[in-house]
């Protein structure tokens, strides 16, 4: 049985598809209407859908409706960011790329699991017709932690042996993103969890 060959993107091939992304990301300049738009929708029926009680099903089938509906803003909003990525990962990389990017993905980590586990005991606490929100919460947290452990431990395999350990600036600039996305993490989740609690407990 022979064996199909491997589809490898081409260097030109590269090329093209990281013009059409930075083309599609100039139009953004051209619809700034949509972007306000987007800024100020998403978060606003997000935030309106905890306000839907959970009372009956079509409760819940509103609120479920509303999120999506803020999920499709929130989607315009980082579809700039999501390209960037693109472009990114189109990049060739080296050591000094994945040791970055492995702060990163761990400011990110250990923060997402500190709120975690900080918002358990209000599982028990919380009193409702079937569901939690504080449950489903932690549930995400952790899914979005173990997706972010996984990547994580790709990008470490990616990196070549031996380490230049003499490359302070990639440490220093690893060091100091790590922090920034830990604290922007942490303190956004824990707005989050803050405004959860006081929704359920007033």
């Amino acid at each position: 049985m022979s064996k199909e060959p491997s589809i490898e993107i081409q260097p030109e091939e590269e090329d093209v598809v990281s013009e059409e992304i930075r083309k599609l990301n100039k139009s953004w300049y051209t619809n700034p209407y949509l972007i306000v738009a987007s800024l100020i929708l998403g978060p606003a029926t997000f935030v309106g859908a905890f306000f839907i009680d959970y009372y009956t099903v079509w409760h819940s089938v509103i609120q479920a409706i509303v999120f999506l509906i803020s999920a499709g803003f929130f989607v315009i909003l980082l579809s700039y960011g999501f390209n960037l990525l693109w472009l990114y990962s189109l990049k060739k990389k080296k050591n000094g790329d994945y040791i970055i990017l492995t702060a990163i993905q761990l400011g990110v980590i250990i923060p997402l699991i500190v709120n975690a586990v900080k918002i358990i005991p209000y599982i028990s606490l919380e009193k409702t017709h079937g569901f939690s929100i504080f449950l489903a919460l932690t549930i995400v947290y952790f899914i979005v932690a173990g997706i972010l452990g996984t990547t994580t431990y790709l990008t470490v395999r990616k990196i070549e042996q031996p380490i230049d350990t003499n490359d302070y600036i990639v440490y220093l600039v690893a060091v100091i993103l790590g922090i920034i996305f830990a604290l922007a993490t942490y303190y956004g989740v824990f707005f989050f969890d803050k405004f959860s609690i006081n929704h359920v407990f007033g």
